[in-house]
Protein backbone atom coordinates (compact mmCIF):
# COMPACT_ATOMS: atom_id res chain seq x y z
CA UNK A 1 0.00 0.00 0.00
CA UNK A 2 1.55 3.41 -1.33
CA UNK A 3 0.86 6.11 1.77
CA UNK A 4 2.21 9.57 1.54
CA UNK A 5 3.95 11.95 3.58
CA UNK A 6 1.32 11.92 6.55
CA UNK A 7 0.32 8.26 6.57
CA UNK A 8 -2.64 8.54 4.38
CA UNK A 9 -4.01 5.99 2.09
CA UNK A 10 -3.42 7.43 -1.63
CA UNK A 11 -6.77 5.71 -2.62
CA UNK A 12 -8.44 7.11 0.40
CA UNK A 13 -7.60 10.60 -0.81
CA UNK A 14 -10.32 10.92 -3.21
CA UNK A 15 -12.78 9.50 -1.12
CA UNK A 16 -11.60 12.18 1.88
CA UNK A 17 -11.66 15.13 -0.82
CA UNK A 18 -15.63 14.09 -1.63
CA UNK A 19 -16.53 14.04 2.08
CA UNK A 20 -14.37 17.11 3.16
CA UNK A 21 -16.21 19.20 -0.10
CA UNK A 22 -19.76 17.52 1.18
CA UNK A 23 -19.47 19.06 4.86
CA UNK A 24 -18.08 22.17 3.05
CA UNK A 25 -21.33 22.48 1.42
CA UNK A 26 -23.19 21.22 4.65
CA UNK A 27 -22.22 24.72 5.87
CA UNK A 28 -24.83 26.24 2.85
CA UNK A 29 -27.88 27.73 4.18
CA UNK A 30 -31.55 27.38 2.29
CA UNK A 31 -33.22 28.77 5.22
CA UNK A 32 -34.88 32.27 3.20
CA UNK A 33 -33.90 35.75 4.84
CA UNK A 34 -36.84 36.72 5.54
CA UNK A 35 -37.97 37.26 9.36
CA UNK A 36 -41.42 37.86 11.17
CA UNK A 37 -41.97 41.71 11.08
CA UNK A 38 -43.93 43.43 13.74
CA UNK A 39 -46.78 46.62 11.84
CA UNK A 40 -46.88 49.73 13.00
CA UNK A 41 -47.70 50.16 16.89
CA UNK A 42 -49.54 53.01 18.88
CA UNK A 43 -47.26 54.89 20.88
CA UNK A 44 -49.94 55.19 23.54
CA UNK A 45 -53.23 53.95 24.62
CA UNK A 46 -56.75 56.17 24.04
CA UNK A 47 -59.13 55.29 26.87
CA UNK A 48 -56.38 55.14 29.99
CA UNK A 49 -52.99 56.30 30.63
CA UNK A 50 -49.56 53.54 30.91
CA UNK A 51 -48.51 52.69 34.43
CA UNK A 52 -46.10 50.18 33.51
CA UNK A 53 -46.83 48.07 36.20
CA UNK A 54 -45.37 44.76 34.73
CA UNK A 55 -44.60 43.05 37.86
CA UNK A 56 -48.30 42.92 38.82
CA UNK A 57 -48.88 40.97 35.35
CA UNK A 58 -47.41 37.90 37.20
CA UNK A 59 -49.99 37.08 39.85
CA UNK A 60 -52.45 40.15 39.05
CA UNK A 61 -55.27 37.81 40.67
CA UNK A 62 -53.99 38.59 44.04
CA UNK A 63 -54.94 42.30 43.69
CA UNK A 64 -58.35 41.46 44.61
CA UNK A 65 -57.66 40.67 48.03
CA UNK A 66 -59.40 37.55 48.14
CA UNK A 67 -57.88 34.55 50.06
CA UNK A 68 -60.61 31.98 48.26
CA UNK A 69 -59.58 33.43 44.91
CA UNK A 70 -56.32 32.74 45.52
CA UNK A 71 -56.43 28.98 46.57
CA UNK A 72 -58.37 28.49 43.22
CA UNK A 73 -56.40 29.44 41.31
CA UNK A 74 -53.26 28.07 43.07
CA UNK A 75 -55.03 24.76 42.55
CA UNK A 76 -56.04 25.15 39.31
CA UNK A 77 -52.87 25.81 38.28
CA UNK A 78 -51.45 22.92 39.96
CA UNK A 79 -54.08 20.22 38.90
CA UNK A 80 -55.83 21.73 36.04
CA UNK A 81 -56.24 19.50 32.76
CA UNK A 82 -55.49 22.01 30.31
CA UNK A 83 -52.50 22.93 32.01
CA UNK A 84 -51.40 18.70 32.20
CA UNK A 85 -52.10 18.95 28.74
CA UNK A 86 -50.10 21.79 27.77
CA UNK A 87 -47.29 20.45 30.09
CA UNK A 88 -47.16 17.15 27.85
CA UNK A 89 -47.28 18.37 24.85
CA UNK A 90 -43.82 20.08 25.58
CA UNK A 91 -42.70 16.63 26.60
CA UNK A 92 -44.06 15.75 23.26
CA UNK A 93 -41.83 18.37 21.33
CA UNK A 94 -38.74 18.36 23.22
CA UNK A 95 -38.98 14.27 22.26
CA UNK A 96 -39.78 15.47 18.70
CA UNK A 97 -36.48 17.76 18.91
CA UNK A 98 -34.60 14.82 19.85
CA UNK A 99 -35.85 12.81 17.27
CA UNK A 100 -35.61 15.48 14.50
CA UNK A 101 -31.77 15.91 14.91
CA UNK A 102 -30.88 12.14 15.78
CA UNK A 103 -31.87 11.67 11.87
CA UNK A 104 -28.51 13.29 11.34
CA UNK A 105 -26.45 10.98 13.23
CA UNK A 106 -24.36 7.85 11.39
CA UNK A 107 -26.45 4.88 11.60
CA UNK A 108 -24.90 2.26 13.30
CA UNK A 109 -26.26 -1.54 13.05
CA UNK A 110 -24.68 -5.14 13.77
CA UNK A 111 -25.08 -8.22 11.82
CA UNK A 112 -24.83 -11.98 12.45
CA UNK A 113 -25.27 -14.94 10.60
CA UNK A 114 -24.27 -18.16 9.34
CA UNK A 115 -24.74 -20.57 6.16
CA UNK A 116 -24.59 -24.31 7.17
CA UNK A 117 -24.19 -26.86 4.16
CA UNK A 118 -24.28 -30.55 4.16
CA UNK A 119 -24.38 -33.30 0.80
CA UNK A 120 -27.29 -35.53 1.21
CA UNK A 121 -26.07 -36.96 -2.48
CA UNK A 122 -23.31 -36.78 -4.48
CA UNK A 123 -19.64 -35.65 -4.51
CA UNK A 124 -18.61 -34.33 -1.14
CA UNK A 125 -17.15 -30.35 -0.62
CA UNK A 126 -13.56 -29.40 -0.32
CA UNK A 127 -12.26 -29.50 2.46
CA UNK A 128 -11.56 -26.27 4.64
CA UNK A 129 -7.77 -24.87 4.64
CA UNK A 130 -6.78 -26.28 8.58
CA UNK A 131 -8.03 -29.56 7.05
CA UNK A 132 -5.68 -29.15 4.03
CA UNK A 133 -2.98 -28.58 6.27
CA UNK A 134 -3.76 -31.16 9.26
CA UNK A 135 -4.83 -33.71 6.76
CA UNK A 136 -1.59 -35.32 5.54
CA UNK A 137 0.44 -33.79 2.67
CA UNK A 138 0.70 -31.04 0.11
CA UNK A 139 -0.85 -33.26 -2.21
CA UNK A 140 -3.85 -34.32 -0.35
CA UNK A 141 -7.28 -32.66 -0.88
CA UNK A 142 -9.54 -33.17 2.36
CA UNK A 143 -13.23 -33.22 1.34
CA UNK A 144 -15.73 -32.93 3.81
CA UNK A 145 -19.36 -33.95 3.64
CA UNK A 146 -20.75 -30.18 5.97
CA UNK A 147 -19.61 -27.41 6.55
CA UNK A 148 -20.49 -24.55 8.42
CA UNK A 149 -19.76 -20.43 7.63
CA UNK A 150 -20.42 -17.81 10.42
CA UNK A 151 -20.05 -13.98 9.88
CA UNK A 152 -20.66 -10.92 11.61
CA UNK A 153 -20.19 -7.45 12.06
CA UNK A 154 -20.94 -3.78 12.36
CA UNK A 155 -22.20 -1.60 9.39
CA UNK A 156 -22.34 2.08 8.83
CA UNK A 157 -24.67 4.36 7.35
CA UNK A 158 -24.92 7.84 7.22
CA UNK A 159 -26.60 10.63 5.02
CA UNK A 160 -24.46 13.95 5.51
CA UNK A 161 -26.80 16.87 6.14
CA UNK A 162 -25.86 19.06 3.00
CA UNK A 163 -26.92 22.60 2.20
CA UNK A 164 -27.90 23.36 5.93
CA UNK A 165 -30.25 20.74 6.17
CA UNK A 166 -29.12 19.96 9.66
CA UNK A 167 -29.25 24.04 10.58
CA UNK A 168 -32.59 24.32 9.01
CA UNK A 169 -34.03 21.12 11.00
CA UNK A 170 -32.17 22.33 14.28
CA UNK A 171 -33.88 26.03 13.44
CA UNK A 172 -37.94 23.94 13.13
CA UNK A 173 -37.21 22.22 16.15
CA UNK A 174 -35.99 24.07 18.26
CA UNK A 175 -39.22 26.53 17.49
CA UNK A 176 -41.67 24.02 17.15
CA UNK A 177 -40.62 23.11 21.30
CA UNK A 178 -40.97 27.22 22.03
CA UNK A 179 -44.74 26.83 20.70
CA UNK A 180 -45.30 24.05 22.95
CA UNK A 181 -43.32 26.27 25.84
CA UNK A 182 -45.51 29.46 24.55
CA UNK A 183 -48.74 27.49 24.62
CA UNK A 184 -47.96 26.16 28.02
CA UNK A 185 -47.75 29.85 29.12
CA UNK A 186 -50.67 31.02 27.50
CA UNK A 187 -52.72 28.19 28.53
CA UNK A 188 -51.91 28.88 32.62
CA UNK A 189 -52.54 32.67 32.14
CA UNK A 190 -55.88 31.71 30.39
CA UNK A 191 -56.94 29.58 33.43
CA UNK A 192 -55.69 32.03 35.89
CA UNK A 193 -58.32 34.34 34.33
CA UNK A 194 -61.34 31.31 33.68
CA UNK A 195 -60.63 30.65 37.61
CA UNK A 196 -61.27 34.47 38.26
CA UNK A 197 -64.04 35.23 36.16
CA UNK A 198 -65.88 31.82 37.02
CA UNK A 199 -64.97 33.09 40.95
CA UNK A 200 -66.91 36.89 40.11
CA UNK A 201 -69.74 35.48 38.18
CA UNK A 202 -70.51 33.01 41.26
CA UNK A 203 -70.00 35.83 43.98
CA UNK A 204 -72.69 37.94 41.88
CA UNK A 205 -75.26 35.18 41.43
CA UNK A 206 -74.35 34.74 44.89
CA UNK A 207 -75.51 38.13 45.73
CA UNK A 208 -77.82 38.31 42.90
CA UNK A 209 -80.14 35.08 44.60
CA UNK A 210 -80.20 37.01 48.36
CA UNK A 211 -81.10 39.89 46.85
CA UNK A 212 -83.85 38.79 44.38
CA UNK A 213 -84.80 36.44 47.19
CA UNK A 214 -85.52 39.28 49.67
CA UNK A 215 -87.32 41.09 46.42
CA UNK A 216 -89.62 38.45 45.90
CA UNK A 217 -90.57 37.93 49.59
CA UNK A 218 -91.58 41.76 49.46
CA UNK A 219 -93.20 41.56 46.35
CA UNK A 220 -95.35 38.92 47.88
CA UNK A 221 -96.56 40.82 50.79
CA UNK A 222 -96.90 43.97 48.64
CA UNK A 223 -99.57 42.12 46.56
CA UNK A 224 -101.42 40.46 49.36
CA UNK A 225 -101.54 43.96 51.00
CA UNK A 226 -103.29 45.60 47.74
CA UNK A 227 -104.85 42.57 47.31
CA UNK A 228 -107.14 42.76 50.49
CA UNK A 229 -107.35 46.61 50.21
CA UNK A 230 -109.02 45.90 46.88
CA UNK A 231 -111.11 43.45 48.70
CA UNK A 232 -112.41 46.03 51.26
CA UNK A 233 -112.74 48.69 48.62
CA UNK A 234 -109.86 50.92 49.12
CA UNK A 235 -108.22 49.49 46.50
CA UNK A 236 -108.58 48.68 42.54
CA UNK A 237 -108.55 45.09 41.80
CA UNK A 238 -106.13 46.36 38.44
CA UNK A 239 -104.01 47.46 40.94
CA UNK A 240 -104.22 44.44 42.91
CA UNK A 241 -103.71 42.10 39.40
CA UNK A 242 -100.67 44.38 38.64
CA UNK A 243 -99.05 43.99 41.94
CA UNK A 244 -99.41 40.21 41.76
CA UNK A 245 -97.89 40.79 38.22
CA UNK A 246 -95.00 42.02 39.68
CA UNK A 247 -95.06 39.45 42.50
CA UNK A 248 -94.44 36.86 39.77
CA UNK A 249 -92.37 38.93 37.35
CA UNK A 250 -89.57 38.73 40.24
CA UNK A 251 -90.05 35.08 41.28
CA UNK A 252 -89.37 34.28 37.86
CA UNK A 253 -86.14 35.95 37.57
CA UNK A 254 -84.98 33.71 40.46
CA UNK A 255 -84.20 30.53 38.86
CA UNK A 256 -82.28 31.97 36.16
CA UNK A 257 -80.07 34.10 38.88
CA UNK A 258 -79.79 30.42 40.98
CA UNK A 259 -79.19 28.68 37.47
CA UNK A 260 -75.71 31.01 36.96
CA UNK A 261 -74.47 31.03 40.29
CA UNK A 262 -74.37 27.11 40.00
CA UNK A 263 -73.33 27.27 36.31
CA UNK A 264 -70.47 29.31 37.62
CA UNK A 265 -69.47 26.62 40.95
CA UNK A 266 -69.45 24.29 38.08
CA UNK A 267 -66.72 26.06 36.31
CA UNK A 268 -65.00 26.57 38.90
CA UNK A 269 -64.87 22.76 39.79
CA UNK A 270 -64.38 21.77 36.20
CA UNK A 271 -61.07 24.04 35.14
CA UNK A 272 -59.33 22.15 38.56
CA UNK A 273 -59.59 19.22 37.38
CA UNK A 274 -62.37 18.21 39.31
CA UNK A 275 -66.30 17.06 38.90
CA UNK A 276 -68.72 19.13 40.31
CA UNK A 277 -69.98 17.94 43.41
CA UNK A 278 -66.52 16.53 44.44
CA UNK A 279 -65.08 19.56 46.00
CA UNK A 280 -63.59 19.62 49.78
CA UNK A 281 -65.44 20.62 52.58
CA UNK A 282 -62.57 23.83 52.86
CA UNK A 283 -63.70 24.74 49.21
CA UNK A 284 -67.54 24.04 49.88
CA UNK A 285 -67.33 26.57 53.31
CA UNK A 286 -65.53 29.46 51.31
CA UNK A 287 -67.79 29.06 48.87
CA UNK A 288 -70.62 29.19 50.91
CA UNK A 289 -69.77 31.97 52.71
CA UNK A 290 -71.45 35.26 52.14
CA UNK A 291 -68.47 37.55 50.52
CA UNK A 292 -69.14 40.21 47.99
CA UNK A 293 -67.88 40.69 44.86
CA UNK A 294 -64.18 41.22 45.24
CA UNK A 295 -63.37 45.01 43.20
CA UNK A 296 -59.91 45.36 41.50
CA UNK A 297 -58.85 48.88 41.61
CA UNK A 298 -57.53 49.27 38.65
CA UNK A 299 -57.76 52.31 36.37
CA UNK A 300 -54.43 52.22 34.12
CA UNK A 301 -52.92 49.92 31.40
CA UNK A 302 -49.72 48.08 33.18
CA UNK A 303 -47.88 48.20 29.89
CA UNK A 304 -47.26 50.39 26.53
CA UNK A 305 -48.56 48.71 23.53
CA UNK A 306 -45.05 47.83 22.06
CA UNK A 307 -44.88 45.70 24.92
CA UNK A 308 -47.42 43.53 23.99
CA UNK A 309 -45.05 41.97 21.91
CA UNK A 310 -42.91 39.86 24.58
CA UNK A 311 -45.52 39.84 27.00
CA UNK A 312 -48.83 38.19 24.74
CA UNK A 313 -48.01 33.84 24.57
CA UNK A 314 -49.76 34.58 21.57
CA UNK A 315 -47.97 36.49 19.65
CA UNK A 316 -44.38 35.04 20.59
CA UNK A 317 -46.47 31.16 19.65
CA UNK A 318 -47.08 32.89 16.08
CA UNK A 319 -43.60 34.11 16.09
CA UNK A 320 -42.41 30.68 16.21
CA UNK A 321 -44.65 29.40 13.72
CA UNK A 322 -43.30 31.88 11.62
CA UNK A 323 -39.38 29.55 12.45
CA UNK A 324 -41.75 26.66 11.62
CA UNK A 325 -42.66 27.08 8.44
CA UNK A 326 -39.09 29.07 7.37
CA UNK A 327 -37.34 25.34 8.49
CA UNK A 328 -39.48 23.32 6.77
CA UNK A 329 -39.16 25.81 3.51
CA UNK A 330 -35.25 25.25 4.03
CA UNK A 331 -35.82 22.09 4.12
CA UNK A 332 -37.68 21.62 1.09
CA UNK A 333 -35.40 23.69 -0.79
CA UNK A 334 -32.31 21.47 0.77
CA UNK A 335 -34.03 18.33 -0.67
CA UNK A 336 -33.81 19.94 -4.31
CA UNK A 337 -29.60 19.58 -4.31
CA UNK A 338 -27.81 16.41 -4.25
CA UNK A 339 -27.71 14.30 -1.96
CA UNK A 340 -24.38 11.61 -0.32
CA UNK A 341 -25.02 8.48 1.77
CA UNK A 342 -22.01 7.09 2.83
CA UNK A 343 -21.95 3.45 3.84
CA UNK A 344 -19.52 0.97 5.51
CA UNK A 345 -19.42 -2.65 7.23
CA UNK A 346 -16.64 -4.96 8.78
CA UNK A 347 -17.03 -8.57 8.07
CA UNK A 348 -15.27 -11.14 10.50
CA UNK A 349 -16.33 -14.53 8.39
CA UNK A 350 -15.06 -17.82 10.78
CA UNK A 351 -14.99 -21.30 10.03
CA UNK A 352 -16.77 -23.28 11.74
CA UNK A 353 -16.79 -26.52 10.13
CA UNK A 354 -15.11 -27.36 7.18
CA UNK A 355 -15.59 -24.51 5.38
CA UNK A 356 -13.06 -23.88 2.02
CA UNK A 357 -12.44 -20.51 3.90
CA UNK A 358 -9.10 -19.90 6.48
CA UNK A 359 -9.70 -19.84 9.85
CA UNK A 360 -10.90 -16.32 10.25
CA UNK A 361 -11.85 -13.61 7.25
CA UNK A 362 -11.79 -9.77 8.30
CA UNK A 363 -12.81 -7.27 5.26
CA UNK A 364 -13.83 -3.66 5.50
CA UNK A 365 -15.63 -1.51 3.18
CA UNK A 366 -16.37 1.78 3.04
CA UNK A 367 -17.56 4.19 0.41
CA UNK A 368 -19.71 7.33 -0.30
CA UNK A 369 -23.03 7.47 -2.65
CA UNK A 370 -24.59 10.45 -4.36
CA UNK A 371 -28.32 11.00 -5.28
CA UNK A 372 -29.26 13.54 -8.00
CA UNK A 373 -32.90 14.27 -8.04
CA UNK A 374 -33.82 13.89 -11.71
CA UNK A 375 -37.41 12.59 -12.86
CA UNK A 376 -39.28 13.53 -9.09
CA UNK A 377 -37.38 17.46 -9.37
CA UNK A 378 -40.52 19.23 -10.69
CA UNK A 379 -41.99 17.29 -7.31
CA UNK A 380 -39.46 18.27 -4.74
CA UNK A 381 -39.81 22.09 -6.48
CA UNK A 382 -43.20 22.37 -6.44
CA UNK A 383 -43.21 20.85 -2.85
CA UNK A 384 -40.77 24.48 -2.36
CA UNK A 385 -43.56 26.25 -3.74
CA UNK A 386 -45.87 24.85 -1.19
CA UNK A 387 -43.79 25.44 2.15
CA UNK A 388 -43.07 28.83 0.56
CA UNK A 389 -46.64 30.00 0.45
CA UNK A 390 -47.22 28.73 4.06
CA UNK A 391 -44.01 30.38 5.54
CA UNK A 392 -45.75 33.96 3.60
CA UNK A 393 -48.80 32.79 6.15
CA UNK A 394 -47.09 32.52 9.12
CA UNK A 395 -45.67 35.79 8.41
CA UNK A 396 -49.32 37.30 7.71
CA UNK A 397 -50.77 35.46 10.53
CA UNK A 398 -47.89 36.77 12.88
CA UNK A 399 -48.87 40.72 11.68
CA UNK A 400 -52.48 39.72 12.08
CA UNK A 401 -51.71 38.23 15.51
CA UNK A 402 -50.19 41.40 17.03
CA UNK A 403 -53.21 43.56 15.55
CA UNK A 404 -55.66 41.79 17.01
CA UNK A 405 -53.29 41.86 20.42
CA UNK A 406 -53.54 45.30 20.43
CA UNK A 407 -57.36 45.51 19.35
CA UNK A 408 -58.10 43.24 22.45
CA UNK A 409 -55.80 45.23 25.27
CA UNK A 410 -57.77 48.78 23.33
CA UNK A 411 -61.11 47.15 24.18
CA UNK A 412 -60.43 45.96 27.22
CA UNK A 413 -58.86 49.31 28.44
CA UNK A 414 -62.35 51.36 26.75
CA UNK A 415 -64.67 48.26 28.75
CA UNK A 416 -62.43 49.80 32.07
CA UNK A 417 -63.10 53.14 31.48
CA UNK A 418 -66.65 52.58 30.74
CA UNK A 419 -67.35 50.18 33.44
CA UNK A 420 -65.99 52.54 36.06
CA UNK A 421 -68.37 54.91 35.01
CA UNK A 422 -70.99 52.58 35.17
CA UNK A 423 -70.11 51.87 38.50
CA UNK A 424 -70.04 54.89 40.03
CA UNK A 425 -73.18 55.48 38.60
CA UNK A 426 -74.65 52.39 40.09
CA UNK A 427 -73.57 53.11 43.76
CA UNK A 428 -74.64 56.52 43.76
CA UNK A 429 -78.12 55.49 42.61
CA UNK A 430 -78.10 52.76 44.99
CA UNK A 431 -77.23 55.11 47.92
CA UNK A 432 -79.99 57.46 46.62
CA UNK A 433 -82.42 54.50 47.02
CA UNK A 434 -81.11 54.00 50.39
CA UNK A 435 -81.75 57.50 51.49
CA UNK A 436 -85.19 57.41 50.21
CA UNK A 437 -85.66 53.89 51.43
CA UNK A 438 -84.92 55.49 55.12
CA UNK A 439 -87.10 58.15 54.71
CA UNK A 440 -90.13 55.80 53.60
CA UNK A 441 -89.22 54.08 56.94
CA UNK A 442 -89.95 56.75 58.85
CA UNK A 443 -92.37 58.27 57.72
CA UNK A 444 -94.45 54.76 58.06
CA UNK A 445 -93.22 54.40 61.63
CA UNK A 446 -94.33 57.93 62.03
CA UNK A 447 -97.68 57.12 60.43
CA UNK A 448 -97.37 59.06 57.49
CA UNK A 449 -96.40 56.85 54.81
CA UNK A 450 -98.32 53.34 54.33
CA UNK A 451 -97.16 49.46 54.08
CA UNK A 452 -97.20 49.90 50.85
CA UNK A 453 -94.77 52.90 50.14
CA UNK A 454 -92.58 51.13 52.27
CA UNK A 455 -92.48 48.08 50.63
CA UNK A 456 -92.63 50.11 47.14
CA UNK A 457 -89.29 51.55 48.53
CA UNK A 458 -87.43 48.62 49.54
CA UNK A 459 -88.28 47.50 46.07
CA UNK A 460 -86.55 49.71 44.24
CA UNK A 461 -83.38 49.93 46.85
CA UNK A 462 -83.12 46.01 46.02
CA UNK A 463 -83.50 46.55 42.17
CA UNK A 464 -80.35 49.01 43.02
CA UNK A 465 -78.53 46.97 44.54
CA UNK A 466 -79.15 44.17 42.14
CA UNK A 467 -77.64 46.83 39.12
CA UNK A 468 -75.23 47.51 41.47
CA UNK A 469 -74.07 43.94 42.17
CA UNK A 470 -73.79 43.49 38.07
CA UNK A 471 -71.90 46.69 37.50
CA UNK A 472 -69.33 45.29 40.20
CA UNK A 473 -69.17 42.46 38.24
CA UNK A 474 -68.48 43.86 34.72
CA UNK A 475 -65.89 46.08 36.51
CA UNK A 476 -64.21 43.09 38.19
CA UNK A 477 -65.07 41.02 34.55
CA UNK A 478 -62.84 44.51 32.57
CA UNK A 479 -59.85 44.43 34.87
CA UNK A 480 -59.11 40.50 34.52
CA UNK A 481 -59.89 41.08 30.57
CA UNK A 482 -57.13 43.65 30.84
CA UNK A 483 -55.01 41.55 32.20
CA UNK A 484 -55.36 38.18 29.84
CA UNK A 485 -55.23 40.78 27.03
CA UNK A 486 -51.69 42.20 28.15
CA UNK A 487 -50.49 38.47 28.44
CA UNK A 488 -50.49 38.74 32.46
CA UNK A 489 -49.97 35.10 33.87
CA UNK A 490 -47.71 32.95 36.40
CA UNK A 491 -44.34 32.70 35.62
CA UNK A 492 -42.79 30.13 33.26
CA UNK A 493 -42.25 26.42 34.65
CA UNK A 494 -38.49 24.54 35.08
CA UNK A 495 -38.46 21.60 33.08
CA UNK A 496 -38.94 19.70 37.02
CA UNK A 497 -42.55 21.17 37.20
CA UNK A 498 -43.36 20.68 33.89
CA UNK A 499 -43.01 17.02 34.47
CA UNK A 500 -44.64 16.83 38.14
CA UNK A 501 -48.14 18.52 36.33
CA UNK A 502 -48.89 15.36 34.22
CA UNK A 503 -47.75 12.66 37.25
CA UNK A 504 -48.14 13.54 40.90
CA UNK A 505 -51.17 15.82 40.47
CA UNK A 506 -53.10 13.20 38.74
CA UNK A 507 -51.88 10.88 41.43
CA UNK A 508 -52.81 12.95 44.26
CA UNK A 509 -56.38 13.64 42.91
CA UNK A 510 -56.68 9.72 42.36
CA UNK A 511 -55.80 9.11 45.32
CA UNK A 512 -58.99 11.32 46.75
CA UNK A 513 -57.28 14.11 48.59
Amino acid sequence: MTTGTHGISMRSKPFLMVTVGALALGACSTMPQREATAPTLPAAWTDVETARNEAALTDWWKGFNDPALDALVNDGLASGPSVRLAALRIKEARALSRQTLGQFLPEVSGRAGGQYTRVIDGPQLTGSFQSFVAGGGAGTVVRESEQFIGSYGPQLAWEIPLFGRIEASAIGSTANTRVALEDLRGVRAALAGDVAQAYVDYRAGQQRVAALQEAVELSRRLADIVEISAEAGFAAPADAADARRLAESTRARLPDVVLSARQAAARLAVLRGRAPGTEPESVLTALHADTPVPSYALSAAPAAPADLLRLRPDIAQAQARTLVAAAALGIARADLLPQVRLTGSIDVTDNIIGSGVPERLIQGQLGPGISIPLLDWGRRWSATKVRDAQFEQALVTYQSTVTNAVSEASLALASLAQGQERLDAARKAEASAEATARGVRASHEAGIANLADRLRAEQQLIDARVTRIGAEQSQASAAIQVYRAFGGGPPPLSRKEERALGTSALRGRQAGE
